[in-house]
């Protein structure tokens, strides 16, 4: 269960907007005479959609850091899961009426008593999950999105929509068609890999002195 939550960063990525442009405003109108206004110009380029929701999954680097905070909080979550599966022992005694009252009402108060404990270390690893993904996933996150930045300029990109923030917040209708040919997720992810290789993980050693 908590293993989801080290990839939930990842996989609900905040997206920054790509499809903010600067509108240069018209001069208002005034009783004094002025020059005729000037037409802005429309810049021609190509407007292509990108899902960064695969951007944990795809991306080396996010895959390397994720897996490294799964390593650093893994004692905690395998403590979790065993409190959680002592839980369950415990709320199936609570149900066994072939029990006597009184195991039943020792393992009630048990259960209270562990889930708050239990509540307690959820909530304590989850705000440390958390500000330790401000701290490791956020600069990567700036640095991916620098590198889409150059990716466009160079391709001739003028707008890049992020399907992916669409979807998270149930605004994809907002695109009734797109198509697919339009879609640089892949070619933008093996582009970003290929400028940031990723040094294989070191084998564990399993050799048993």
């Amino acid at each position: 269960m908590m293993k989801s939550s080290f990839w939930f960063w990842m996989l609900a990525v905040v997206a920054v907007s790509f499809t903010d442009v600067s509108a240069q405003a018209l001069p208002a109108g005034s009783s004094q005479p002025t020059a005729p206004a000037k037409t802005a110009t429309i810049p021609t380029g190509r407007v292509v959609i990108v899902n960064t929701l695969v951007f944990g999954d795809k991306i080396d680097e996010f895959r390397r850091q994720a897996q490294k905070l799964e390593d650093k909080f893994k004692p905690r979550t395998t403590e979790l899961e065993n409190i959680r599966k002592r839980l369950e022992e415990l709320s199936q005694k609570v149900q066994d009426e072939k029990l006597s009252v009184e195991v039943r009402r020792q393992a009630q108060e048990q259960g209270v008593a562990l889930e708050k404990e239990y509540k307690r270390k959820d909530e304590d690893l989850r705000a440390d999950i958390d500000r330790e993904q401000q701290t490791v996933l956020n600069p990567l996150r700036e640095k991916v999105f620098k590198f889409m930045e150059s990716y466009a300029a160079a391709r001739g990109i003028i707008m890049i929509i992020d399907i992916g923030a669409l979807a998270a917040n149930n605004t994809l209708g907002m695109l009734p068609y797109v198509d697919n040919a339009v879609d640089i997720t892949e070619d933008f992810v093996k582009e970003y890999n290929r400028a940031n290789p990723v040094a294989p993980a070191p084998a564990a050693n399993n050799t048993k002195p």
